[in-house]
């Protein structure tokens, strides 16, 4: 294959489609093998650990078919991983707790005692399904979000444009789930999708916006029991929100409130100040060419120099 058909064919945008090309091949091959598992839901435990398996195995195919890479080399190695996770899982769960705390100060918030589990089961066991639920949860959508759609995107139009347009999708994910409108999706975008991907492009690991995605979905539901994303996931805490719509976001839950927004865009824009000082931000080849050309001055526009006949010479009074 010629070397500039090889270049455009593996480009940033193009390896998006071969990559939605894979996740398309390896979803027939699954179906084929085991169509329950493809009819799961993705709010259960199979069809959770479902996307994330299968999303993890598009993005490790795609790196090594289409750029020669590992998946350590895009953030998601094993060592360190550890200790990132529970770095994100700690910010997320110190965020919806604030959110929470924000919302029983002003009246929104008021905990009516245990949630209720099904018949049949623990509360402990519900709890564990929980946890597990969003731990693959969070790990579908970042390696989704972040580790193939940001990081494509942010080599074809750098860290800032690629910020807005993948944040801009992942708002848009949220548009069909129950109680969503266009408030909810557009705070999703700021305050989470920005700032997941600020938190990827600062620490340069997937682990840290799983670890934050992951217990932010676990610390709002199960734990504070708001509706996450407009699902009503209760385990541990049973709980109403009698405040305006502009604070509690309504029935898609506080990620849709002024609070969530206010907080979530204050940690982003935290990681980004570190993504910046730590010299994170990329800017590909192309930008640099256009801002050398703008800055390169016009010969017409220079001044030309003095002409000797013309200079006085110093005085000697």
């Amino acid at each position: 294959m010629p070397a500039l058909l090889r270049r455009l064919l593996l480009a940033p945008i193009p390896r998006l489609g071969w990559t939605l090309l894979l996740a398309l091949l390896l979803g027939k091959l699954v179906l084929w093998i085991a169509p329950a598992v493809t009819r799961a839901s993705n709010v259960t435990v199979t069809g959770s650990i479902r996307n994330a398996v299968m999303t993890v195995i598009v993005f490790a195919a795609g790196l090594w078919l289409f750029e020669g890479k590992r998946p350590r080399d895009a953030g998601l190695g094993l060592v360190g991983s550890v200790p990132e996770t529970a770095r994100g899982f700690l910010l997320g769960a110190l965020l919806l707790t604030l959110v929470t705390g924000v919302l029983a100060l002003t009246g929104s918030y008021e905990l009516l005692g245990w949630a209720p589990v099904p018949e049949g089961t623990t509360r402990a066991s519900w709890l564990a399904r929980a946890v597990l639920i969003f731990l693959a949860v969070g790990i579908f959508e970042e390696v989704l979000f972040r580790g193939i759609l940001f990081r494509q995107l942010e080599q074809a139009i750098g860290t800032w444009l690629a910020i807005v347009a993948s944040a801009l999708f992942f708002g848009l994910g949220h548009r069909g789930n129950p109680g969503a409108t266009w408030v909810s999706g557009l705070a999703i975008a700021l305050e989470a999708g920005a700032l997941l991907a600020a938190s990827y492009v600062a620490t340069r690991s997937l682990w840290m916006p799983i670890g934050l995605h992951w217990s932010w979905n676990l610390f709002e539901g199960p734990v504070w029991g708001s509706p996450v994303s407009g699902y009503p996931l209760p385990v541990l805490a049973n709980a109403r929100f009698p405040g305006p719509a502009l604070l509690t976001g309504g029935a898609f839950g506080p990620e849709a409130g002024l609070p969530a927004l206010l907080f979530g865009v204050a940690l982003g824009t935290w990681f980004l100040v570190m993504a910046v000082r730590r010299g994170q931000i990329v800017t590909p080849a192309w930008m640099w060419w256009i801002a050398a050309r703008v800055r390169r001055p016009r010969l017409d526009t220079v001044a030309p120099p003095p002409d000797p006949e013309r200079v006085s010479p110093p005085s000697t009074a």
